[in-house]
């Protein structure tokens, strides 16, 4: 820290300032007006500048960038805490500067217009599994490929290839039919086949991590919004006999106990529900939204209850027989209300990958000349094959030939093979012997986005204006928080012989006001509370007797409350007034109310315990005062006047 330095606050342009656009010069640290203004109209509502509202602002702006300047000395911004917390402000920071926003907004317009707009569908299924050899690959292909020219021909119907040949479970009941759904509800493959074949139409097969299909629309519908709901279900059992008619009978009970009144929905879903989880909570189930992943009729019923309370009668799903509650309603809402969440969704759904690829072939585009192609992969696979090579042990390699030309270069930066098979070594266990042309060029295709965002991270603050801003923003608020923890906050709880003394040197700042120690009485009867009076000072019965006296008849005639009084204005009296004993009947919203007062307390200090919240705070304001004004000794600083009344306006 500075040591000994005067305070020179200058009313004028100063000679020292190089630049008309300096508004502050604190030592050596200089402010343009470009970051001033940024964190000024940030903070003010207003869309114009007075020069009050400027003189003001500049010295809340001076003693906050001396903190963040006294934070900066301590080696605060060097401490692993520090970095840490400004990576993870960063990391979300950069988010949407590292994806091609027209791609995104393009993907929101789609999703949203899916979610309004629900569309009917069916499919055929030929299913592959997790990690298919490519015979395996080819023989599903051609499978529903003949498929396909079977129902373009018009040999045989979709729904009887779906009931006899599709290998989705659901198919011979349902004739390949997934009935409504929305965006994010299937596999983005899947939903851009049905949302972009023509209704009526069957698409051509596409692939999914379940295998390949064949999708045909069948109609579309506006999407309905979500309701919340309650059940009663009620499970059947084909394997018993007579089941469906004992369940058909059980569940039309219920509803008539419903219709009577019997009891409540909720009651009847926590008594007879068998599903046991929503039981427990009155049969709620919580929102089911339109185009959902509900069976159809269930949907239907649901969104066919048009008020809140409603419910239905009974039907029956694949599930069992139900009676469904509409509990509320929500209409779907406009793109900009949704646009958050969607976008939220997008970044996790396969979606993602089309808005992370396009933002790849545009930095590829912006490094086009200083990327080098993959000229070198026999000689890799060379380098990997060596028998002096040791896959486990890179820096055993370094000496290898080839080793460390450069595979990759993005402006000034270059990478070795070396850097490469670091990368290879971290992403997974390989085996060098099987590693092939074709893996190694779809590996280097992953290093070099890996690199390439990597490094336009590094160039974000010079790209943009307003992420270098804001990330300053970020750090001087970390600093300022860490510094002012040190120095006011923490020390004013931990200092406990420095807040003794504090309080001592200001103890008439607390202050108890005038009060009394009393017993108030209270009753809707004049003639009640003068017995009452009558009682005490003739018997001097305890108050608990007193009440059982008094409210023999009605238990409510008469109430008592012993506390310390402060306020006198709502019981019509003053402090001065109101003398030791009981006082006057006081008449005060249509109750009758005498004080009897035990002790008069007059103006005194407050202890430090009975205190201590507001002197901690006291001390907390003296602590940051004291430390500005050193802060002040030890600093030159500069503030260029004229640049700083020549902000008029918010742009």
């Amino acid at each position: 820290m500075k040591l000994f330095k005067t305070l020179l606050l200058i009313l004028f342009v100063s000679t020292a300032f190089s630049q008309n656009n300096e508004i502050l010069k604190i030592d050596n640290h200089v402010v343009n007006k470009s970051e001033f203004e940024q964190i000024y109209w940030k903070n003010k509502k207003e869309k114009i500048a007075t020069k009050e509202d400027l003189d003001e602002y500049i010295e809340l702006f001076i003693n906050f960038k001396l903190k963040v300047i006294s934070a900066e000395e301590l080696g605060l911004d060097t401490t692993n805490k520090f970095i840490d917390e400004l990576s993870g402000y960063r990391k979300q920071l950069e988010k949407p500067y590292l994806t091609d926003t027209s791609i995104t907004e393009s993907l929101i317009n789609e999703a949203y217009y899916r979610t309004i707009n629900e569309i009917n569908a069916s499919h055929i299924m030929v299913k592959l599994g997790p990690n298919p050899n490519p015979s395996d690959t080819l023989k599903a292909y051609n499978k529903i490929s003949s498929f396909l020219k079977s129902i373009n021909s018009g040999e045989v119907s979709f729904e009887k290839i779906a009931e006899e040949s599709s290998e989705d479970p659901y198919a011979k009941t349902n004739a390949g039919n997934l009935g409504y759904f929305n965006a994010f509800k299937m596999i983005y493959s899947f939903e851009n086949a049905a949302y972009k074949t023509p209704i009526g139409d069957v698409s051509k097969p596409i692939r999914t991590r379940y295998g390949y299909h064949l999708v045909r629309p069948n109609s579309t519908r506006k999407a309905m919004g979500k309701v919340k709901t309650s059940h009663i279900m009620i499970t059947t059992n084909q394997k018993l006999p007579n089941n469906n008619k004992i369940t058909s009978e059980k569940i039309n009970s219920i509803y008539n106990d419903l219709n009577n009144g019997t009891l409540s929905f909720e009651e009847l879903a926590n008594k007879f529900s068998e599903d046991r989880k929503s039981a427990k909570n009155g049969g709620e189930i919580g929102w089911i939204s339109s185009g959902g992943n509900v069976y159809p009729e269930f949907e239907k019923t649901v969104f066919s209850l048009t008020k809140n309370g409603d419910f239905s009668k009974p039907f029956k799903t694949p599930n069992g027989w139900h009676i469904v509650k509409r509990l509320d309603y929500e209409p779907i809402g406009d793109l900009k209300s949704l646009s958050y969440e969607l976008k939220n969704k997008i970044e996790k759904d396969m979606r993602g990958q089309k808005t992370k690829s396009s933002f790849i072939k545009k930095l590829k585009v912006d490094y086009a000349d200083l990327i080098e192609e993959l000229i070198i992969l026999n000689e890799l696979e060379k380098i990997l094959k060596n028998k002096d090579f040791d896959f486990k042990n890179m820096t055993l390699n370094k000496e290898i030939k080839g080793i460390n030309n450069v595979i990759l270069s993005i402006e000034n930066r270059s990478y070795p093979i070396y850097d490469f098979l670091e990368y290879l070594l971290n992403l997974k266990k390989l085996d060098k012997n099987l590693i092939t042309n074709n893996t190694l060029t779809k590996l280097y295709e992953k290093f070099v986005n890996q690199k390439l965002i990597a490094f336009e991270k590094t160039q974000l603050e010079k790209k943009y204006p307003e992420f270098k801003a804001l990330m300053k923003e970020y750090r001087d608020g970390i600093l300022l928080f860490e510094i002012s923890d040190q120095m006011i906050w923490t020390k004013a709880i931990k200092d406990t012989s420095g807040l003794k003394e504090f309080y001592i040197s200001n103890t008439n700042t607390w202050k108890w006001p005038n009060r009394i120690k009393a017993t108030i009485y209270t009753s809707e009867s004049k003639k009640t509370i003068s017995k009452a009076v009558s009682l005490k000072k003739k018997k001097g019965i305890n108050n608990d007797s007193l009440i059982k006296i008094i409210n023999k008849e009605n238990i409510l005639s008469l109430s008592y409350e012993s506390k310390i009084v402060e306020d006198f204005s709502k019981y019509n009296t003053s402090f001065e007034e109101l003398k030791k004993g009981f006082n006057k009947l006081i008449n005060a919203n249509d109750k009758w109310t005498t004080i009897y007062v035990e002790e008069k307390l007059p103006v005194a200090n407050k202890k430090l315990q009975e205190c201590e919240g507001l002197v901690v705070s006291a001390y907390q304001n003296y602590l940051e005062k004291v430390w500005i004004e050193n802060l002040k000794k030890n600093h030159t600083m500069e503030v260029n006047y004229d640049t700083l009344y020549s902000i008029k306006n918010k742009p």
